[in-house]
This record gives C-alpha cells, structure tokens and sequence, in this order.
C-alpha cells in the first residue's frame, strides 16, 4: 500500500513535531512566579540563587576536565567525566527554574530533570564498586611516607653506587667493561696504573692494542663463544705493559637484556705472571724430579688403597712382571702380587687392613724375591709409609720404596760362606800347628837321647826350622785376617824362640829389629820366616865365637819399587872369605838360597863390616 506525501507529511507532523513542540508548549501552564505571587523580592531571591548555583555547576566541570586532560596517569578518570555530566545536568535544571519563574515550559523542565536523575543514578552505581578500589588507593600520608622512604632509598642507592665506585677504583685487579665490538666502556685506576695509560686515551677505544698479538686471535674467539647460557669465560693471555710482556687472567662475564641481546662485557683481570713463573719452575722441577725417579735403581710407587690401584710407578717399576700400563688405568693386582708376594685376597685384604693401625710417618719394612724380566730372581728391599688420608683420617695412599739388594744379599752370604771357611782355615792351621808341634817335641826327645853332637845339631837345627814353620800357622790361627800376617809380631816370636834354644845370653849378644807394619801372605811368610830362622842360627852359631858380644839386627821395609827388603845383619867375625854363598855345601844357605827363588827374589852378601844378608823380593 502506497502512502501519499500528505500522508508522511502528517505522520512527521504527529510522531515528531507535536511532541517537540509540546516541550517549549506553555499552554495551558502557568509560569512559576504566580506561586510566588510575583514578590519582587522573592522571585529575585530564587532567581540569584539559582543563577549562582548555576554557574558553580556549570564552573567545576570545567575544572574537573581541565585536570583530567593534564593528568593523564589519573586513575579513573572516566570518574571524572561522569561526575561533570552530572553536574552540568544538575546545574541545568537550575537554569530552567529560572526559565519557568516567565516561561512554563514544564515539560522541558521534566525531560531536564530525568535525564540529570539518569546521570545520577549511573554516577551512583558505577561509584559503589569503586569504592574499595577507591580505600586501596594509599592516602596522602602514605604518599609522603613513600615518597620519603624512596628519597631515602635513592640516597642509599646513591651511597652504594659511591662506595661500590670507591671499591672497583680501590681494586688492584683489572677491571673493564666493553662493548661487543670490543669499544671500552670503563676502566678502574688499577687497568690504567697497570698498563701505563690514562683513562681518557682508553675510553671509546677498542682494548685489542694492550694484548699480545699472538693472542689476539685466541683471545677473541673465546670472547665471542659466550652465550646466554654459558656467559662466563676465563681467558689467560699475554699482554703488553710498557716495553715488557706479562702474563694476565680475565674472567669475562656477558651481560643480556630481557629480550636475551648481548648488551656489553664485564671483565676482572689479574697480573698472573709470577704465577706462571712459578709453574715453569714446578714444571722444570717435577721433570727433573721425573728424571731422577726415572733414572734412579729404585722402584718407587704410589698405590691407593681405596681405588686398589696404582697411581704412580716410575720406569723401575713398569718394567717389572704384570706391570700396569703406563696411563696407570688398572688395578695392578698383578703387580701388587707380584711386589709384596700376595697370593690370594685374603693376603690382600689383610695386607691392605694393616695400613688401618699405621700412623703418620711410620715405616713398614719387608724383603722380597721378585723374578725379572729376563728371568732372573733378585732380592728387593720395601719400605713403605703413608702418603695421603681421606678427610676422616682413613689411610687412602702409600708411598713405597723398593731397593735392588742382591748385592747386598749375595755379599752377605758370601761373608757368611768366607766366615765360614776361614774358620776352616784357621782349625787346619791349628792342626797343622799342632802335627808340627808334635814333631818338634819328637825331635826334641829325640836330640836328647843322642850322645852325637854333630847328630844334635842337625836335629836342632831341623827342630828351629819346624818351629818357623809353626810359628806361621799359629800366626794365621790367632790372626783376625787368614790371608795376612803381621810379620813384626813373627819376627820376635821367632827370635826369642832361637835365643832360647841356643841358650844365648842376652846381655852379651843383643837383637835389634826395624819391621815396617808390612803384612805378607802365608806363602811368603813361610819362606821368609825360614830365611830369617837360617840367617839367624847361622849368626848366632858362629858371628860371636869365644862369647864374644855383638848385635844382630833384622830389618824389613819397602823400597822405592815397592819390593819387600828383608836385611839380616850382625857385627860379628863376618862370614869367612872362602865360602862361595852361591856353591856352599851349608844345607842351611842352600836353603836360604832356595827359598829366595821360591819368593822370586835376590839375596845379597855383605861380608864387612860383619855379615849382612840383604834379600829383595816382589810383594805378592
């Protein structure tokens, strides 16, 4: 169905114009003054009152929009607006209480005062949920309070940063910050003392010019493998200070952002060149002292109880029979057996529980036969104390010593096996001591039944030879060294012996001897003291006839050629001019002469003064 114009028009005309007009319609309304009764004096009280209620209405919006819009970070400051919306509504119908004192336009009046009763209802329904919102917020003394709390914090801070500022320059470690393209941020006084340099030439300038060059590459490689993850490194490089180069330690610490960016380095630095001086030192030290345990005879060992293993063997001891491998990664069971001689783990376990009744510095001593590489078995000497303890006092390491001895061993038996053969020696010295001893007395009883004097002389003579003879062997039994005996010692023992069988008087014929402290072996002390035993009878035999006094003297010596030289010599008649020493029929000097040649020696006569017999022959 199509409508007409006159019809919209009248529809427009009744749905929207009418009401509109209706609310400025003051019929058939009275204007508001009539109840006032238009008392001048009334109206105009109503209307100033108004009027002034009015425009503070329509004054504090201003206000409160003026403050909003310079104070953004207000909290609820939609608050605010709608408190100004209200006002303003408030304010309005103010305005049209005065309007209505001429004009009835009630209506009007009515629509103003619901929509400002809307305002206020929303204002106040919004408000209620903003109240404990509102009590939360802190009060002004609260404020103040912060606010001196914080002033008070920031002086603190302020403090910390002085004080922390007054430590990194006291520092005497290098500290530095810089940028990840190396530019230096900070330098402390200690980085600036150190290499020489002001603190204006370093910052804003890269820190590569200070480190050595051969390091620079190194150096900046480590720098840049720091990660968010792993932001610390420890660097040690060679750096220039002044004309010298030193050694110096950093710990470099990256700094990250909340979004894990790289922001700069922190790095602390010390002078370590001393150190590494040092450790050069322990470096040549523990080689030299490498060298030596490598090189000495002895074997030297650490074994670990705990572990049950060896921790350190020097050569001597890899070269042993189950040694371990030289990286000591093993247990070295077969080494510990074949070192102490343990057989089974009992052995074992009670060789290692021993260790649990030892004290510090104590030495356990134990001999051992090990068989070598070669197959050969030789005595080794252990001593072994402790080298280390756990925290709770627990014996864990030993340290061991073990010596070759079979030297030792072997002179020991050796000793043993000379001991005793000498003391063989000396019981058949003894006993052929004792057979000649036997014999003499047989000549001696046998000289006294015989009524020949020329018979008796010979048996004496036989007798004094026997006698020189025994004389040696009783030498050799009572001489602490079998080999050597002291023939001074012989030589009065022999003198005194003839002295008495002769029956000479020592007041008429005297003996004088001059014997070096010369040692001679019984195969030369036998010949020799029959020489000197011949010699002997012979002067005093027939040198001093008719009771005639004298002297005889006996020297022995070593000359310049280191020969013996036995001299027998007597101032008496002298021996005669017509016997040829070299063709005499005198059984005593072809006995002389023989055992001269026996000592491979030269015999010399001197006739005057008296007799002197010099014999020089070579010290076996």
């Amino acid at each position: 169905m199509m409508l007409d114009p006159i019809s919209i028009h009248s529809f427009w005309k009744v749905a929207l114009l009418e009401p509109f007009n209706s609310l400025f319609s003051v019929n058939p309304f009275i204007p508001h003054g009539h109840c006032y009764l238009w008392k001048p004096g009334l109206v105009g009280l109503h209307v100033i009152s108004d009027s002034l209620i009015a425009l503070a209405y329509y004054s504090i919006p201003i206000t409160l929009i003026s403050f909003v819009r310079k104070r953004r970070d207000l909290p609820f400051d939609w608050v605010f607006l709608l408190f100004g919306a209200f006002i303003v509504a408030c304010g309005t119908t103010h305005v049209l209480e005065i309007w209505t004192l001429w004009h009835p336009v009630y209506w009007l009046s009515g629509l103003i005062k619901l929509l400002t009763a809307i305002v206020s209802m929303s204002t106040a329904v919004l408000i209620i949920p903003l109240v404990p919102k509102a009590l939360a917020l802190p009060s002004p003394a609260l404020l103040e309070a912060t606010n001196q709390e914080l002033e008070r914090e920031i002086a603190e801070r302020r403090k910390s940063e002085a004080r922390y500022r007054a430590i990194v320059e006291d520092q005497t470690e290098f500290i530095a910050r810089f940028a990840p393209n190396g530019t230096l941020l900070f330098v402390n006084d200690a980085y600036c003392r150190s290499f020489g340099l002001d603190r204006e030439s370093l910052i804003g300038k890269p820190y590569e010019p200070v480190v050595f060059e051969a390091d620079r590459e190194s150096v900046a490689q480590q720098i840049n493998s720091v990660s968010f993850e792993n932001p610390v490194v420890m660097i040690e490089n060679r750096v220039y200070v002044g004309h010298e180069i030193r050694w110096t330690q950093w710990i470099h610490r990256a700094l990250f952002d909340a979004n894990q960016q790289l922001i700069e380095f922190q790095a602390v630095g010390r002078d370590i060149t001393e150190q590494k001086q040092a450790e050069a030192s322990l470096q040549e030290s523990q080689r030299f002292i490498q060298k030596i345990t490598d090189t000495t005879p002895v074997l030297l060992y650490v074994y670990d109880l705990i572990e049950n293993r060896f921790v350190y063997a020097n050569r001597g001891m890899l070269n042993l029979p189950g040694a371990p491998p030289k990286d000591l990664n093993c247990t070295g069971d077969e080494l510990l057996q074949a070192l102490l001689q343990i057989n089974t783990s009992v052995q074992l376990e009670e060789w290692q529980q021993r260790w649990s009744a030892v004290n510090d510095g104590d030495v356990l001593q134990s001999e051992h036969y090990l068989q070598q590489p070669n197959g050969e078995w030789r005595y080794f000497q252990c001593q072994e104390t402790l080298f280390a303890c756990t925290p709770d006092g627990t014996p864990q390491q030993i340290l061991g010593a073990a010596v070759d001895i079979t030297d030792r061993k072997l002179t020991q038996q050796l000793k043993a096996s000379l001991k005793e053969k000498e003391v063989l020696i000396k019981e058949i010295n003894h006993r052929v001591k004792n057979n000649l001893q036997i014999i003499y007395s047989l000549l001696r009883l046998q000289t006294r039944q015989t009524q020949n004097p020329q018979i008796t002389s010979i048996l004496l003579e036989t007798q004094n030879r026997v006698k020189s003879i025994a004389l040696v062997h009783e030498k050799v039994y009572r001489s602490e060294d079998i080999t050597e005996i002291d023939f001074a010692q012989y030589i009065s023992s022999l003198a005194a012996h003839l002295f008495s069988t002769y029956k000479i008087d020592t007041n008429s014929i005297s003996l004088k001897t001059d014997i070096s402290s010369i040692s001679l072996g019984i195969d030369q002390a036998i010949p020799c003291g029959l020489i000197v035993n011949e010699l002997m009878s012979n002067a005093l035999k027939y040198a001093f006839p008719a009771k005639l006094e004298g002297i005889i003297q006996i020297a022995l010596y070593t000359n310049e050629q280191s020969q013996v030289c036995l001299i027998v010599k007597d101032n008496g008649i002298g021996f005669p001019e017509s016997i040829d020493l070299a063709e005499t029929s005198s059984l005593g000097l072809q006995l002389v002469q023989d055992f001269v040649e026996q000592l491979e020696g030269t015999i010399q006569l001197t006739r005057h003064p008296g007799t002197t017999f010099t014999i020089t022959f070579p010290r076996n």
